[in-house]
């Protein structure tokens, strides 16, 4: 039995979760394919598939399996990266993800960093505030917000945290008063931000760490993070916004932070891609970038 092979086939038949895609993704017959995973299971000595007629799935042992087979195969892919001639790409093309105004307002100076680096690289640099398919759209990296991060065929790193405000135009404040508690949100014109992610409830943390679920009453409701900004800024209403975005606005005095004594958990960015598909170093150097950047930026 051809080890890797057999390793290699089973890590397809795992994230297809079928025999007949994978086969055609390795361009194999079904039946070889089914034979390969036979003969594996019985020389390990158990089932990593559970098959019936009309789906299949990772027994326990083939979850295990499948994390260590990644493990080798994308050490195994990376030496023989690094020891090929053209292992340190200086051209070519990488693709990127990441929401809109994070990359606008966080990721120049790694852009920056990256093609002094790398000058012959074209980055192509796509803005989405949706759920993306790294490998459907053809991404070699996404940087996403780590509540977006799902599916097996994806791994992570941390990049970075950012805490959210709740603050209102000094108009709005002035016309309105501030709530002194967050129940009291639910008196008050609320700009909400809706994604397909996102929750009418918006849970504060007292300084005991006590939760406090507040269900503010939106009076108008966007899925551009951008546009409830803008709202907030012309004195429409309280909004919830992360604090790189609303930063300049506080210090300048545009916007005014609201209930500042009660925390709201903070939002974690990770950059990601896919174990289907093995990284070129131009890629890696990329990743370390990144996260070197943000971790000297948050020490």
């Amino acid at each position: 039995m051809d080890a890797l092979n057999s390793m290699r086939v089973f890590v397809k038949v795992a994230e297809f979760n079928s025999f007949a895609r994978a086969s055609e993704a390795l361009d194999m017959a079904v039946p070889r394919t089914s034979r390969i995973i036979s003969e594996l299971e019985d020389h390990l000595g158990t089932r990593l598939l559970q098959r019936t007629t009309r789906k299949m799935s990772l027994t326990e042992p083939g979850r295990i399996y499948l994390e260590r087979c990644r493990q080798i195969l994308g050490e195994i892919e990376e030496t023989y990266l690094m020891l090929s001639a053209n292992a340190v790409s200086t051209s070519g093309r990488i693709r990127v993800v990441a929401p809109a105004l994070f990359a606008q307002r966080k990721l120049a100076p790694v852009l920056a960093a990256y093609q002094r680096a790398y000058p012959n690289v074209v980055v192509e640099f796509v803005l989405a505030d949706r759920t993306v398919d790294l490998i459907e759209e053809e991404f070699d990296l996404g940087i996403l917000p780590a509540r977006r991060i799902h599916g097996m065929s994806q791994i992570s790193r941390h990049l970075t945290h950012t805490d959210f405000y709740v603050c209102a135009a000094p108009s709005y404040i002035d016309a309105h008063g501030s709530p002194q508690h967050p129940s009291e949100l639910a008196h008050h014109a609320y700009l909400a931000f809706r994604t397909e992610h996102s929750t009418e409830e918006v849970v504060f943390h007292a300084a005991d760490g006590t939760p406090i679920a507040a269900h503010p009453k939106a009076s108008f409701v966007c899925n551009n993070i951008g546009m409830v900004r803008e709202s907030a800024l012309a004195g429409m209403g309280i909004a919830t916004l992360s604090a790189y975005l609303v930063e300049d606005d506080i210090r300048t005095g545009r916007l005014q932070r609201v209930l500042p004594e009660y925390h709201l958990a903070d939002r974690e960015f990770r950059i990601v891609y896919s174990t289907r598909k093995f990284q070129s170093l131009k890629v890696k150097a990329f990743i370390d970038l990144a996260v070197e950047h943000f971790r000297e930026r948050d020490a």
